[in-house]
């Protein structure tokens, strides 16, 4: 009687255990015939059942399915399993933890091709909602795949370079720049990763640092343009002129058709005082590029402002003809600022401060047609 009963106990077993696994098989067929959802709850009971919950297998499958899903086209799917590469990232590690034989090891390595590629797709989504944290999680575990020993070594330049983006649009800018620095030491992405790592160096306060990898960039990019234009901003915001007209002539040579840096030339020569090169900068713009607001704007004020220089000398001076020969040649100034500002004002009609300006002039040098015609056009 007790050997029937053990029998009987066994094969009770041996049907409880086939049950489980034959569980474990239609998850597996629902995942391959794309069920992919279908195919994780069903799953779901094999991995808590005392015949099934410790079998490689079974946690195989739960991985291979959370794989599929991350490389899914269906990206409402994606987002159903937010978690997906990840979770099946540790879960083949479970996988190793209990297979003590061995057995799935070349079985996981020929899936983590496609998990980095399942990572890659989730950081991406990430990306494209602005969750640039959870991209950034997604892209290190790219990174992580690849330190499997199937993948011989290789180095993601690419991804190193979106783990830095990701990171410095996070605001985690000491994450970013550990990223620049690493795709900056395999020259990936040539200059645009040295400026992008001055960029998270300024962010973090550092200005030292910023202008130090620029001009490390530099030397290694010579020719980029970016690097050069960079360099420029950088001693224009720093009031450092010379420093930003040196590069700034270099900028010139690459583009020379760049109506941008003759504007900027303008600005910097009248920091430094140097009228005649900053008129002859701002009209270089205008040539270029006749549409150019700001420049004939600022040729308008170069003289505008050289009047009242003038003027400024005439107040303090005693001597009646000299007063009177300064307040011409104010007058002079300030006639030479008309025609620019007119043309500034003809390409934006809009713009207040420039109409203003015309206004005041008109009135001052007693133009009255054209100053009426500039009250009736602006409604004032």
């Amino acid at each position: 009687m007790k050997k029937v009963l053990a029998l009987l106990m066994t094969a009770a077993m041996f049907i409880s255990l086939s049950a489980q696994k034959k569980v474990v098989n239609n998850a597996e067929s629902l995942m391959e015939k794309n069920e992919l959802a279908k195919a994780y709850e069903t799953i779901q009971p094999a991995l808590t059942n005392d015949e099934t919950k410790d079998l490689p297998n079974t946690w195989f499958v739960k991985a291979q399915i959370l794989q599929k899903i991350s490389i899914s086209p269906d990206s409402s799917l994606r987002k159903s399993f937010e978690n997906a590469p990840k979770e099946a990232f540790e879960t083949y590690k479970k996988v190793n933890e209990i297979d003590v034989k061995k057995k799935f090891d070349k079985k996981i390595n020929m899936q983590m091709e496609e998990l980095a590629r399942g990572a890659a797709v989730y950081g991406s989504d990430a990306y494209g909602v602005q969750n640039y944290s959870k991209s950034l999680e997604y892209f290190e575990l790219v990174l992580e795949i690849y330190k499997n020993p199937v993948f011989n070594n290789f180095i993601d330049t690419s991804m190193i370079f979106n783990c830095g983006i990701a990171a410095n649009n996070a605001k985690n800018y000491d994450k970013a720049i550990e990223y620049f620095k690493k795709a900056a030491d395999y020259k990936y992405n040539g200059g645009i990763t040295y400026s992008l790592l001055k960029s998270a160096y300024l962010s973090k306060g550092d200005s030292v640092q910023a202008l130090a990898v620029l001009k490390q960039g530099f030397e290694l990019f010579p020719n980029d343009l970016n690097l050069i234009v960079d360099l420029v901003n950088y001693y224009l915001v720093g009031g450092q002129a010379q420093e930003a007209l040196n590069y700034l002539n270099m900028a010139k040579q690459k583009d020379p058709n760049n109506t941008s840096f003759y504007f900027a030339e303008g600005t910097l020569y009248e920091k430094i005082n140097d009228i005649d090169k900053a008129v002859a900068a701002y009209t270089k713009a205008t040539e270029i590029d006749p549409k150019n607001f700001n420049a004939y704007y600022n040729l308008g004020v170069v003289y505008y402002n050289n009047a009242v220089k003038i003027f400024d000398k005439a107040a303090n001076e005693k001597d009646d003809a000299k007063y009177n020969e300064l307040t011409i040649q104010g007058n002079e100034e300030l006639k030479k600022s008309i025609p620019w500002l007119e043309k500034a004002h003809a390409i934006d009609p809009k713009e207040e401060i420039c109409a203003k300006t015309l206004k005041g002039l008109y009135f001052r040098m007693q133009m009255t047609d054209k100053l009426n015609a500039i009250n009736k056009e602006m409604g004032w």
